[in-house]
């Protein structure tokens, strides 16, 4: 398969958390179109156990799918920020949690061809309760830390009361690291 190639990007929409793009490209049979996508910095998201094994989970209200999502922390880097210090940040600013180790568990787009923001997946073993959420939150963010059993996460994906893409393909990254 060939590559594309950009000839040309411009900025269309330059909002603080939606930024849309516009590339003229040129398709490997010469034809040149526009394509429309969302630019976006890369993110991270952790799969955090404490010192019981529980993980710990955030639940909150989902505005476009109108429900309350139970999910890993997560949240994008700022430009120039290391992912590791984003992924601490967020995880911290979220669940009151502090990870001190983080191990990649590697990454991914969740849809390719709308998105160019790769989710990069991060395990934190023992993390500690700080609680240091309050001088962080965002009126955009009502949301209740959740420690569920790893087992009782797997039941409730397979019988599709959780939602987000995300926050099942880091479940089984995660188990499959566990094995």
């Amino acid at each position: 398969m060939k590559k594309w190639k950009r000839i040309s990007r411009e900025r269309v929409y330059d909002h603080r958390y939606f930024k849309v793009a516009k590339d003229l490209v040129e398709l490997p049979n010469g034809e040149q179109v526009e394509w429309l996508f969302w630019d976006s910095t890369d993110s991270t998201m952790i799969v955090a156990e404490n010192s019981d094994g529980k993980l710990v989970m955030i639940r909150q209200y989902r505005y476009l799918p109108d429900e309350i999502a139970l999910e890993f922390a997560s949240g994008g880097s700022s430009e120039g920020e290391l992912l590791e210090d984003c992924a601490r940040r967020e995880f911290e600013e979220e669940t009151g949690y502090e990870a001190s180790e983080l191990i990649p568990l590697g990454g991914f787009y969740e849809t390719m061809a709308q998105l160019n923001k790769k989710i990069h997946l991060f395990y934190a073993p023992n993390v500690e309760f700080k609680d240091s959420r309050d001088k962080f939150a965002e009126s955009t963010e009502d949301i209740e830390v959740v420690l569920i059993d790893p087992s009782e996460m797997e039941a409730d994906i397979l019988k599709g009361e959780i939602h987000s893409m995300g926050t099942c393909l880091a479940y089984f990254l995660y188990k499959e690291f566990k094995k």
